[in-house]
């Protein structure tokens, strides 16, 4: 397949980048310069057409530009807006030009919350519905939990006690959207922890042996840490990522004590 990928500088669409172009044609798209041996567009998806050439001849856009959560304060409502409601329209009215088959779109978790930039993912879903549902055009959109830089390797630990999720499984998550045989659907990309429902009401007598039991050694390094831990755990059930997507996590706090700690202690 020939894939447009918008947003290439940023964190997710630089690992997609190099997972998709190990089987498809890839094509690069961003605001500012990019230097990559990929055809390249430089382009504002902000503005009317911006895509259009682009996108000429993609069967999937996978569109990754958006302010997120984390820009919060640093941004108004007036730019979360432009970028990630406009910009995704903006893409849609070039895929429609183009018949572009299939985009991959990137929702957030953050889409069940309350503030602005929940409000944008929001729409943003119900605009995915409209192309499917209007032009016929595959949406598949992702809802991954948070995957920003960590600060180190204790902070990344730390997120996997909470609501994190690994960059891995989420640029996976992208692959398998891009090729998966579903045509629309939205699809939680986020961590399994295999918790039962006795763990859930056990949970805030003994958190700490809670995690220990599912990670053999989680409480030596989460007290060595002091890492602060949940105050409820949650049964997740990914069925319909697994049915429909294929998508089955990789990573977890117990992955991150094989990969990161040595006797109780964080390693380098």
């Amino acid at each position: 397949m020939k894939i447009l990928i918008t947003g290439a500088s940023g964190n997710l669409a630089s690992g997609v980048t190099e997972q998709l172009a190990r089987k498809h044609e890839i094509t690069l798209s961003d605001v500012v310069r990019v230097e990559t041996a990929f055809t390249y567009y430089q382009a504002d998806v902000r503005q009317t057409h911006a895509l259009d050439q682009a996108s000429a001849g993609v069967d999937v856009i996978v569109h990754t530009p958006a302010f997120h959560g984390i820009h919060m304060g640093k941004h108004s409502e007036q730019e979360f807006y432009d970028l990630n409601i406009t910009g995704t329209f903006q893409m849609f009215q070039s895929a429609v030009r183009n018949k572009v088959r299939r985009v991959v779109w990137l929702s957030s978790m953050s889409y069940y919350g309350s503030d602005f930039y929940a409000y944008t993912k929001k729409i943003g879903e119900q605009m995915c519905q409209f192309y499917h549902e209007r032009h016929g055009i595959e949406v598949i959109m992702l809802r991954p939990a948070d995957f920003t830089p960590y600060a180190d390797i204790r902070n990344y630990g730390e997120r996997l006690l909470h609501g994190g999720v690994d960059r891995r499984d989420v640029i996976e998550a992208v692959v398998l959207a891009a090729e998966c045989t579903s045509t629309f659907g939205a699809y939680r990309i986020i961590r399994h922890d295999s918790f039962t429902n006795d763990d859930v009401k056990a949970y805030s007598e003994s958190p700490v042996e809670i995690w220990d039991r599912l990670y053999p050694g989680a409480k030596k390094i989460i007290e060595a840490c002091k890492f602060k831990l949940p105050s409820e755990i949650r049964v997740t059930d990914l069925s319909k990522e697994k049915e429909e997507l294929g998508y089955t996590p990789k990573y977890h706090f117990g992955t991150f004590i094989q990969e990161f700690t040595r006797d109780g202690m964080i390693i380098s």
